[in-house]
């Protein structure tokens, strides 16, 4: 690990590891402190995202990685939290269209594929969830 505490790879990894542990506050802290000393890590911003998540904070979760994707839209798992942000607020046509942009970027990415099938068949759509489930 990165000592020097001005390096935001420091305070990203330190984030990675209180979140592995399950101190989402103190990772939450860390990733913060990540983004004040480098604002365009697209990595730190999703991570802080997901981490709000398991504090179900999903309104910060979805600011964060909306964040992410704007920094580097090539980001598939920016796009694929910023997927799952938008399932937790209720808003599928959001997740959708998220779930889809991560697709563009990784076609063989199982777990995007997995959860737009799934939303695809809570919508009642069968048809569009058999078709994402092929592809896991």
């Amino acid at each position: 690990m990165i000592k020097d505490k001005k390096n935001a790879l420091y305070w990203s990894e330190l984030g990675m590891k209180y979140f592995k542990t399950g101190d989402y506050i103190k990772a939450i802290e860390s990733f913060e402190r990540a983004i004040k000393i480098n604002p365009l890590s697209s990595v730190s911003w999703s991570n802080m995202g997901v981490a709000y998540e398991m504090i179900e904070n999903f309104g910060k979760e979805r600011e964060c990685c909306k964040k992410a994707v704007s920094i580097d839209p090539l980001d598939n798992w920016a796009w694929y939290n910023l997927g799952v942000a938008y399932e937790k607020l209720g808003k599928s046509q959001d997740s959708i269209l998220s779930y889809e942009e991560a697709i563009k970027i990784d076609p063989q990415d199982s777990a995007t594929w997995f959860n737009l099938g799934r939303l695809f068949k809570s919508l009642g759509a069968f048809k569009k969830a058999m078709q994402c489930f092929a592809e896991v």
